[in-house]
């Protein structure tokens, strides 16, 4: 008589294989919910850096516009504008000092065309540095921003240079020990009025 072996053969998993499976898709996840929020903060950060980078040409498109003043500009020439809306518009030039500060206040010729003459290229630099702060404060509060102009072989050149505070999420806790960080950025355009 010949006995068959009976090979019995379970179906289905036991739990802990399901346990460990769960385990394996959760670490998944939470990579994936990190490369997320990496994602999320690179395109934030990145479009901050391409709003610097247009206001900075913005200015220099108006330096360019303003050949008159910009191009003539006494040596040393240094424009301050700090980051908060406002009476934040400092110069060296003691021209421009005064149309900086009318600028601030009332509406100038410039802007209302009521003078018998067209706008000064004294008055045109200060309006246009003015309206420029007005216009990074609202798209970036807290940048600070240097123009420094020197003659370089028979020519004026003016470095821009803009700073902000970015918040930046790190990949891992090796890169600054901390989650999230503030670090401080600089832009710099050299323009050739």
């Amino acid at each position: 008589m010949r006995h068959s072996a009976h090979k019995s053969t379970s179906r289905g998993f036991s739990l802990v294989e399901v346990l460990v499976a769960l385990i394996i898709v959760s670490v998944g996840l939470l990579g994936i919910a990190k490369m997320e929020a990496l994602l999320l903060a690179n395109t934030g950060v990145s479009r901050v850096r391409a709003l610097v980078a247009l206001e900075a040409s913005s200015l220099a498109a108006s330096m360019h516009a303003d050949r008159d003043y910009w191009a003539s500009a006494p040596s040393g020439l240094t424009v301050s504008i700090g980051p908060n809306a406002g009476s934040t518009v400092s110069s060296t030039d003691n021209t421009l000092e005064p149309e900086i500060a009318t600028a601030l206040g009332t509406p100038t010729v410039c802007e209302t065309g009521s003078a018998a003459l067209p706008c000064s290229a004294t008055q045109m630099a200060g309006y246009d540095l003015v309206q420029w702060e007005q216009a990074m404060h609202n798209v970036l509060g807290n940048a600070t921003t240097g123009i420094v102009c020197a003659p370089v072989n028979s020519e004026v050149a003016c470095t821009i240079t803009i700073g902000w505070t970015e918040n930046t999420v790190n990949a891992n806790t090796q890169e600054t020990g901390s989650a999230a960080a503030f670090k401080t950025q600089s832009y710099q355009l050299v323009v050739e009025p």
